[in-house]
């Protein structure tokens, strides 16, 4: 009996220690199955969802403002930028450019969601083609990051190649092992500090899941004069500038496809590498800028006629005034007032509808009656590139300023600078490749099914 016990003892111990070899083994495989669901590398490409400020999914959305309200504050934000733009491409050459031109103010319209640091915290953050820096908002009354509780954060020398890069302007340093520390200007009058850090960056993708990007160089700002809204917390920049997203990570190609308002739920997508999409009609960047991106526009067609236009209209001087580039920040599409007023002409000719003007001083051109009305009587709006053609769709063209009032979406320019905004470039592939300098444009039925 004894002698059976003791059997009876190994055995059941033997089976014990199994049982926990295959529990322990067991839990592994699922995490693993669970971390290769919810997290993975960037690989050759990646794609992230982007949700516009004025979505419901969006942290900055404002319940209380009504859609008039949103157009009237999208008007504004895109006045701003062009003006913030303009002074940036005007003020400094290009040996003298204040790092005031690589943070963006509170003026972006599109969203994407990352995670910094160890433990990973999550942040909002306005994506733009016109920025050259990615910034996180790291330390005022709430911060969104705190880079003392990110075991990977790091901050960058004086001494260091990323600091050095800066220029003297545009830090202070008295020591070379102190922390890079920058402080800004703008040309409105706004300023912006901070450190020049590092730290672990990983993207939601549109399921939601992490794609890690390894480590990456921000900007973490610990004071600005800009005010926030929601839990927006920075840009994510997209220039082709050493301290953008796109040159930290080499990426050679991105595109993004914009929905309609009316499919926001449904969620836009920027892609990266691999994963961008680059055909239909292609224009070449502009020579010689390597900030904005800046096309060559030839002209605007209204139905089968160009509208007049003085040549060279678009062109880009010397002394660095004009030009017409593509920027995801704006919202509405400016035209320099000769180009405003020759199309506001065309259209009151071609479009028979009864006319007035808007509601605010941003929409000087709209039509009465229902949409239906105005699909039948207003011919297609097509910009004429160098290479390529974008026709515009009646929903990107107009917008409901008041119930049953349709005003032009787009706004007049008081600077020479012109600029084709989001809302015009909504259910188009936007492609961006570096490598063969230029931009395409592809129409889609819905890039809500992408």
């Amino acid at each position: 009996m004894q002698y059976s016990h003791i059997l009876d003892t190994g055995h059941m111990t033997a089976l014990s220690l199994f049982s926990t070899i295959f529990f322990f083994l067991n839990t592994i495989f699922i995490l693993q199955s669970i971390n290769s669901i919810s997290s993975s590398t960037a690989g050759d490409g990646f794609s992230v969802r982007l949700i516009h400020r004025d979505s419901p999914l969006s942290p900055s959305y404002n319940h209380s403002m009504t859609a008039y309200d949103r157009i009237q504050a999208a008007a504004y934000r895109s006045v701003l930028r062009l003006n913030h733009i303009h002074s940036l491409t005007t003020t400094f050459s290009s040996s003298e450019q204040d790092i005031s031109s690589r943070i963006v103010p509170e003026n972006g319209e599109y969203i994407v969601t990352f995670s910094v640091g160890t433990p990973p915290t999550q942040v909002h953050a306005f994506m733009d083609t016109g920025s050259e820096v990615i910034w996180v908002k790291c330390s005022q009354s709430s911060p969104v990051f705190n880079p003392a509780k990110s075991s990977s954060y790091g901050h960058h020398p004086c001494d260091s190649l990323a600091c050095e890069a800066l220029g003297v302007r545009r830090r202070t340093c008295a020591q070379f092992l102190d922390p890079c520390y920058y402080r800004l200007r703008y040309g409105d009058g706004s300023t912006t500090e901070g450190t020049l850090s590092h730290d672990k960056f990983a993207f939601e993708d549109p399921e939601r899941n992490l794609v890690d990007v390894g480590h990456l160089d921000f900007g973490c700002s610990d004071y600005s004069s800009w005010h926030f809204v929601g839990n927006e917390a920075g840009a994510l920049g997209l220039s082709r500038q050493p301290l953008s997203l796109i040159s930290q990570l080499g990426i050679k190609k991105f595109s993004y496809c914009m929905v309609l308002p009316n499919n926001e739920g449904s969620g836009s997508r920027i892609y990266f590498g691999s994963e961008a999409v680059i055909s239909g009609g292609q224009t070449p960047f502009l020579e010689g800028e390597d900030r904005y991106y800046y096309v060559t526009l030839i002209g605007i067609r209204i139905g089968d006629q160009n509208v007049p236009l003085p040549d060279g209209i678009f062109n880009r001087t010397s002394d660095g005034e004009g030009g017409f580039m593509i920027d995801s920040g704006t919202t509405y599409t400016f035209l320099r007032s000769e180009a405003y007023d020759a199309l506001i002409r065309a259209l009151s000719e071609a479009i028979d509808l009864p006319q007035r003007r808007g509601p605010s001083e941003w929409f000087e051109l709209c039509f009465e009656g229902s949409f239906e009305d105005l699909e039948s009587a207003a011919p297609d709006v097509t910009f004429i590139f160098d290479g390529a053609e974008v026709i515009l769709m009646k929903q990107t063209t107009y917008i409901e300023a008041k119930k049953g009032l349709w005003c032009l979406a787009m706004v007049r320019s008081n600077e020479k600078l012109s600029i084709f905004g989001n809302v015009q470039q909504q259910n188009y592939f936007v492609g961006f490749d570096l490598e063969e300098q230029l931009v395409s444009f592809a129409p889609v039925d819905d890039c809500a099914t992408f």
